[in-house]
């Protein structure tokens, strides 16, 4: 027994039976998250009755990694018929998105929390014959009781950045006999790969299989949403339609005054405007008002059915992906201020060319796709906003084909899903 991972068993269990009873309290007296609280210590009120098949026992911690099993849990019952999935997420936002994947063998939980006793009872509840942990969820307590029962343990779509390794470093001892009891890596690029040896995986059991993020983006392309908004919209073929998707304070006001600039050469070009937060929507709309511009809601127009502005306010959620499939170009947001940037490839997709600021941080692997192939354009200000914008509603066919071959870029990186799944499948053999 590792003495690090004895002081981490103790600490975690003391953690648990301290708080435990505060927690089980409020849910009595508040009659709130029951099923969340019971399901997180490793209870399960209802049977998993799934007739016993090959059991994968599939992890991702919220709406994020629940998106990306998706692609995982599709590919895995289209590759074998005679497996199950029991999908545990651990927030209610993810548990209700997890909720939406309906398929009769696949059923959906509450993951335990990583406390021995809770994660002793998920695994008798469960009884998998391997554990997919996604994106490089490494729980010590998860991880040992799977060992100990002789259930293989597979990281698969894995990503680990320097400063978690750097983290993970400060208790080297723990991260090494943890990490050696995975029996399979199926990391995103080979920065990951030597990441995670950097902590102590073993080199054979590390594979680069690539980002299943890029083949949902394939398969959540509707083919019929592109006509169907622009009769919406009313726009038409020869419309010039500019789309800045998921704008930050302080972005609205240059996005607007580049806008002006190409209403001077193109004055029926349209501007649709997606703000990150949709509260922020009032104060855009004073914006507008001082630029003298007339606009209309998103929401108004999906109501009646028109449009009756050349600038559309998104004051809804969960729309922005599909318009950008009626761009002429895009500008993704949080990026000409520093708030990290927003995912590039969203728009890429559809094949738009997409305009960026400098501040990517949170999404330079997306640059790195997108950059070499000058389907994504950096630019730095308000003024380079605008020059490009101009190039591009002056040159429409050089729009289409820098699109396109955003396009492209994004689907020459398809197809990892069917690798991960190739080594969660062959672990269980």
């Amino acid at each position: 027994m590792n003495i690090y991972y004895l002081i981490y068993l103790v600490a975690s269990s003391f953690l648990v039976m301290f708080l435990a009873p505060f927690i089980l309290l409020c849910v009595f007296l508040t009659g709130r998250y029951k099923e969340l609280v019971f399901q997180r210590l490793g209870y399960y009120s209802h049977p998993l009755s799934l007739p016993k098949k090959r059991r994968i026992w599939l992890q991702a911690v919220s709406v994020g990694e629940v998106n990306v099993a998706r692609s995982v849990i599709e590919k895995l019952f289209e590759t074998d018929s005679n497996i199950e999935i029991i999908l545990s997420t651990t927030t209610p936002k993810g548990y209700d998105v997890a909720q939406q994947m309906i398929h009769p063998q696949l059923q959906c939980i509450y993951s335990p929390i990583d406390f021995i006793g809770s994660v002793r009872l998920a695994f008798h509840s469960i009884q998998p014959d391997v554990l997919v942990l996604l994106e490089t969820e490494i729980w010590p307590n998860w991880i040992v009781t799977a060992k100990a029962l002789n259930v293989p343990v597979v990281i698969v779509n894995g990503r680990i950045s320097q400063k978690t390794v750097s983290a993970y470093q400060k208790v080297s001892s723990l991260s090494r006999f943890i990490v050696q009891k995975i029996d399979a890596f199926s990391m995103i690029t080979p920065q990951d790969a030597e990441r995670i040896c950097q902590i102590g995986a073993i080199p054979k059991k590390i594979h680069v299989s690539g980002n299943t993020k890029f083949d949902r983006l394939h398969t959540s392309c509707d083919p019929r949403l592109p006509d169907q908004l622009q009769k919406l919209l009313n726009i038409q073929a020869k419309d010039f339609v500019f789309i800045a998707g998921s704008t930050r304070t302080g972005e609205e006001k240059m996005v607007l005054s580049a806008y002006q600039t190409l209403q001077k050469k193109y004055p029926t070009a349209l501007c649709i405007i997606a703000p990150r937060h949709i509260e922020r929507c009032s104060s855009i709309e004073a914006m507008m008002t001082q630029f003298h511009l007339k606009y209309t809601l998103y929401s108004h127009c999906k109501r009646m059915k028109a449009r009756n502005a050349q600038v559309i306010l998104v004051d809804t959620i969960g729309d922005l992906a599909g318009l950008y499939s009626i761009a002429s170009i895009v500008f993704c947001g949080g990026s000409l201020v520093p708030q990290g940037g927003q995912n590039i490839l969203e728009p890429a997709v559809w094949g738009k060319p997409v305009l960026y600021g400098p501040y990517m941080d949170d999404f330079l692997w997306a640059k790195e796709v997108l950059e070499p192939s000058s389907g994504g354009i950096m630019v730095n200000n308000e003024n380079e906003l605008a020059e490009k914008i101009n190039l591009f509603a002056g040159h429409r066919e050089f729009a289409v084909q820098t699109g396109q071959k955003a396009r492209e870029a994004v689907l020459k990186k398809s197809g990892a899903s069917e690798k991960h799944v190739h080594i969660i499948l062959k672990s269980m053999d």
